[in-house]
């Protein structure tokens, strides 16, 4: 019964926002959201696999020396909390000034604040990883590319998926400031649905207001239930060290 309320519950409010997002937008709006929502999605999974391939190795070296990690956890929290405003007159005057692709170049924009809760996680996932493990390793002469393979790397996974799932997280909401940057009279704007969302708040048009933040809702929704969940579930059955 209660499932049957919230199921109703859902397919009234569903039924009243399209009728509000179809007095403002059409199909062609549909069609363009869907568009740039993939656009948002590439450049988010290209963030992600960049930041990665950066600071998995690094927050492992980190994790294995623990006065390391007690200097470099307070210098992360504060460029985690670092306002990525700050950045967009540089941003925008860098982009002008050398005619630069802002589809490329506002991108890192994204990911600022949120590629620590990768480092966060990781460094983590380093230092619970058990000893008796690393000396096993050691003692079996362990090492190079198969100890990253066979040992590291499968032990700070759950560690790193939850980073990774935050920053990616972070990286949707992050890009309706970053992809469209204003500094003075200079305005400069990425294809995405961020831009998308941006613009029709600052025209003040809430159909496409609301159908942005709609697909942006469905992407998310769907990246979750189509990557994040099936390798949570996988690091669950395989990857448990206890």
């Amino acid at each position: 019964m209660w499932y049957a309320v919230v199921a109703a519950a859902a397919l009234a409010l569903g039924w009243t926002m399209l009728r509000f997002i179809a007095g403002g937008a059409g199909w062609g709006d549909v069609g363009t959201v869907l568009l740039l929502g993939a656009a948002t999605l590439l450049r988010v999974m290209v963030l992600i696999a960049i930041a990665s391939l950066v600071w998995v190795p690094l927050g492992v070296l980190i994790g294995l020396r623990p006065r390391l990690a007690e200097m470099v956890q307070p210098l992360a929290q504060f460029l985690a909390a670092f306002p990525a405003n700050l950045l967009f007159p540089v941003a925008v005057v860098t982009i002008l000034r050398f005619d630069l692709n802002p589809d490329v170049w506002l991108s890192p924009l994204m990911i600022l604040g949120t590629q620590w809760y990768i480092l966060f996680n990781v460094v983590a996932g380093t230092s619970a990883f058990p000893s008796d493990l690393k000396e096993a390793a050691s003692s079996f002469r362990i090492r190079g590319w198969q100890w990253w393979r066979d040992v590291m790397l499968p032990g700070v996974f759950p560690y790193y998926l939850t980073g990774a799932v935050t920053a990616a997280g972070g990286s949707w909401n992050a890009s309706i400031v970053a992809e469209a940057v204003r500094w003075g009279d200079a305005e400069v704007t990425a294809h995405g649905l961020g831009s998308y969302i941006a613009q029709a708040t600052a025209a003040g048009d809430y159909p496409r207001i609301v159908l942005g933040i709609a697909v942006m809702s469905l992407f998310v929704t769907l990246l979750n239930r189509l990557l994040w969940r099936p390798l949570y579930g996988y690091a669950e059955r395989r990857l448990r060290l206890a």
